[in-house]
């Protein structure tokens, strides 16, 4: 009769990992005792410890903007007048548009669970009969993988117009007449920040 004694306190450990959200490491004990085992009998043991850790982080950020701008200044009239002074004066006209993309980013710290697959095997082969063949096999193995991606679009479609100008002051008389158009501005700036990652 074989008589087999094994103890696995954690023989296979399988941890999968999303973002950065990580389990406490598990340090695994295992005890393989092959005793009191008659002459002539053959007995082989074989203990696997497996850790797996996966991360996979993925980030996508689609920014679409639509703009119009418009900057007018001017356009005023003053005709017909007699006998005074005629002044058209008009103010600065501005327009502006910021359009700022914050680029995506992942940050993830690989943890140190695979302690699980280092943990001591204790082997004790003992009171077995003569001749006999008793074999004991253990194998470690980690693996460890991370993914990280992102992914960035920007889509700016935006139309500037600037005017000034076209000012009237026609058949004034006996006066002095003064027209001045003011400065029409339009400004787009598009900031788009790089995306990144860290691990």
């Amino acid at each position: 009769m074989n008589k087999y004694i094994y103890k696995l306190g954690t023989a296979a450990t399988i941890a999968g990992f999303l973002a950065t959200s990580f389990a406490p490491a598990v340090l695994a004990e295992t005890t393989v005792d092959i005793s009191g085992n008659g002459s002539g009998s053959i007995n082989n043991v074989n203990v696997t410890n497996v850790c797996t850790v996966t991360v996979l982080q993925k980030n996508k950020t689609y920014v679409s903007v639509n703009a119009t701008l418009n900057a007018t200044t001017g356009g005023n009239e003053a005709n017909n007048n007699t006998g005074g002074d005629v002044t058209i004066d008009t103010g600065n006209a501005a327009s502006s548009l910021d359009v700022t993309v914050g680029g995506s980013s992942n940050t993830a710290e690989m943890p140190n669970c695979c302690e699980c697959a280092n943990g001591a095997t204790d082997v004790t082969v003992s009171d077995n009969g003569s001749g006999s063949i008793n074999n004991s096999n253990t194998t470690n193995v980690n693996t460890k993988s991370a993914t990280q991606k992102n992914k960035s679009k920007t889509r700016v479609k935006a139309t500037l117009k600037s005017k000034t100008g076209k000012n009237k002051a026609n058949n004034n008389t006996n006066g002095t007449v003064n027209a001045t158009s003011g400065n029409a501005s339009s400004t787009l700036n598009v900031t788009v920040d790089p995306s990144t990652n860290n691990l």
